[in-house]
């Protein structure tokens, strides 16, 4: 059995959807003739403000029962630090706290813009990415992770590196390893974050992250990504081929998915997971919502839609003021566990999705939401709105059969008309998924992807 080195800068016990994702890969790569060596980070409590801010920081012991044997390594975090930061903090930059910015910003507001004081801080924000953090707030594991890496490469005799983005800052650290090892590095892309630079609006940063990023793919013999459109962006980009590795889900989890849903008095509706209100568009479901509310009398108005974990619960009430109608039906409770969510999705008559919507130039979206996965195996038929620029997300949908998508608020207010009219006559939603297609999408078939990319990389470079 070969042996790879997966470096992941979350993994259990915090349980976010990162770790649940290399999480799964390990249990599952073995399979494939893969024995997994995770690298990861020490993860601290409380956590690092840096943490807190780009992950949902939960604990989930038990998610290390189901990888028994696997060999983890976590190594320390350190908060960066340097005289050009401090400085940067004390003007009001980037790395002062949201009220010192409030502070700063006021000050150019009532002074003066040309003032010494803003000039230096305009300076530092325009080479930020040399002395701040680049290529994400993550970069203080570098330092730590990388002589780990390199010695676990020596001692366990590993044959290849497989790096997990987001962050990004997990590819630094295989790239600097590879390079140190010679041994092969196949980059995993679930999200292009820092790696899309068409989306950084500040000339500098574009200039100085094309330069970087290109010196780290240069290490890379193959990557993965998560859409035909992500693997195009980054074989285009970087040079680099590679194959399609999805997120999935895990069939264990799912054993459930099937089973009878409770009788509601009201036709449920749900949606599990955060909502990211720069990129997705819930006001088209809460004006469908509340035009196909407005045309019923209080006694059919037998609905509700359950939102559950948006981490912008307030912000969501907020818009919801402008549909009355809507908002009366509407409920939000908080972030729950992964097996509470997933009960919520079986318990449901129907899925709410929220497509992305930002779009990279002619290619739109290059991504979709990964909860997309959880709701093939609920076994619940799945309304996603809007469509999907990029168009892998409404392909998703129309390859299972598993739901519909539905673009504008007419489209969407017909959708749910119909459903719930069919609701109130059979208590149950039509639904006919085509489960060998939704097969397709679990993490063991994912993994497999995974190794056979692994195989390919390993063997290319033993022929050179």
């Amino acid at each position: 059995m070969r042996s790879v080195l997966v470096i992941s800068y979350a993994f259990p016990p915090q349980y976010d959807v990162s770790a649940r994702r290399a999480a799964k890969l390990c249990k599952y790569l073995p399979a494939d003739g893969w024995r997994p060596i995770v690298l990861t980070k020490e993860w601290t409590d409380p956590a690092p403000a840096e943490d807190r801010r780009g992950f949902a920081v939960t604990s989930h012991s038990d998610a290390l029962a189901e990888l028994e044997g696997l060999e983890v390594v976590r190594t320390a975090y350190r908060t960066r630090d340097n005289a050009l930061r401090r400085l940067h903090k004390r003007l009001g930059g980037a790395y002062a706290s949201a009220g010192g910015r409030d502070l700063a910003d006021a000050s150019i507001s009532h002074g003066d813009r040309w003032s010494p004081r803003v000039l230096a801080r305009r300076a530092l924000s325009l080479f930020a990415p040399v002395f701040g953090d680049f290529p994400d707030a993550f970069a203080g594991w570098i330092d730590t992770a990388v002589p780990e890496g390199v010695e676990l490469v020596r001692q366990r005799s590993i044959d290849a590196i497989c790096s997990l983005c987001p962050p990004a800052t997990a590819h630094v650290v295989a790239s600097k390893i590879a390079m140190r090892t010679g041994v092969p590095w196949v980059a995993q892309f679930d999200d292009l974050f820092s790696f899309q630079l068409e989306a950084e609006r500040r000339a500098t940063w574009r200039w100085f992250g094309a330069a970087k990023h290109q010196s780290w793919m240069r290490r890379a013999r193959r990557v993965g990504a998560i859409t035909p459109g992500m693997l195009e962006y980054v074989r285009r980009t970087y040079g680099l081929d590679g194959a399609v590795v999805m997120v999935g889900f895990d069939p264990a989890d799912s054993l459930a998915a099937t089973a009878p849903r409770r009788d509601h008095r009201r036709l449920r509706l749900v949606y599990t997971g955060s909502v990211y209100l720069d990129n997705q568009c819930p006001e088209i479901l809460f004006a469908a919502l509340d035009r196909v509310l407005d045309a019923r009398p209080e006694t059919e108005r037998s609905i509700e839609v359950v939102f559950a974990g948006t981490r912008c619960d307030d912000e969501l009430r907020r818009r919801l003021r402008a549909f009355p109608n809507a908002a009366t039906v509407c409920r939000f409770i908080e972030r729950v566990a992964p097996t509470e969510a997933r009960e919520l999705q079986r318990d449901a008559d129907g899925l709410l999705l929220f497509n992305y919507t930002a779009t990279t130039g002619e290619t739109g979206t290059l991504s979709f939401p990964a909860k997309s996965f959880e709701y093939l195996a609920a076994g619940r038929p799945i309304l996603a709105v809007p469509r999907d620029p990029g168009g892998w997300g409404d392909t998703l949908i129309a390859s299972t059969r598993a739901g519909v998508v539905a673009d504008t608020v007419d489209e969407v207010a017909n959708v749910l008309d119909g459903w719930l009219r069919t609701w109130q006559a059979t208590r149950a939603l039509p639904y006919d998924a085509d489960r060998n297609a939704i097969e397709c999408y679990s993490q063991p078939r994912q993994a497999a992807a995974l190794a056979a990319l692994l195989d390919r990389t390993v063997d290319d470079a033993a022929k050179r």
